[in-house]
């Protein structure tokens, strides 16, 4: 869910089961997000609440903490319309069974 505010920085705060494993600040906290040219030197020492995953082809992404706040990382050659205009995502696991 996207969360309204006078700046229009993309702020969410998502859905989670019963008994989801995710980092409690994850579940509970709304964060904000940026994109990065690459992801993995964007995780480089920096404390991640919530792994590196791929939920669909061509976006990954990532969350960790900056003084102490949520921030989640995506890295992705996909443009907005195409992740939220023909809702590409609505079949996406956050992770698949092992």
């Amino acid at each position: 869910m996207d969360i309204l505010n006078e700046l229009s920085l993309p702020i969410q705060l998502h859905a989670f089961g019963e008994g989801s494993p995710l980092d409690y600040r994850v579940q509970q906290e709304a964060h904000i997000a940026f994109k990065v040219a690459n992801i993995k030197e964007a995780l480089a020492n920096k404390e991640v609440i919530m792994p590196l995953y791929t939920p669909f082809s061509g976006y990954q992404c990532a969350m960790v903490l900056i003084n102490s706040q949520p921030i989640e990382l995506i890295e992705t050659s996909l443009s907005e319309r195409e992740i939220w205009g023909n809702g590409i995502f609505k079949d996406s696991l956050l992770y698949a069974d092992e």
